[in-house]
């Protein structure tokens, strides 16, 4: 389990200016409205697309190094039975 540390929490919460055992507390809808009061605007997901955000894909897939479960367990048998001899 993943745990944020003591400045992490510091930080958080002079951001929000609401302490942290607080803010885990709330519940989505108060967490929203109070980053929209932090903010000052209205938050929602943007409708523009950012062309420097889009991925360019898997490279594993794009040079085809991904394998299906069938080449995967005859490889395996491959192995185990020039293990076997």
């Amino acid at each position: 389990m993943y745990t944020l540390g003591a400045i992490t929490k510091r930080n958080i919460e002079t951001f929000v200016s609401l302490p942290f055992s607080k803010l885990i507390a709330l519940d989505p809808d108060d967490e929203h409205f109070l980053l929209e009061s932090v903010y000052g605007e209205r938050i929602s997901f943007s409708t523009k697309r950012d062309y420097r955000k889009i991925g360019r894909g898997n490279p594993l897939l794009a040079r085809k190094r991904f394998k299906t479960i069938e080449e995967v367990n005859k490889r395996l048998t491959e192995i185990y039975n020039a293990n076997s001899n």
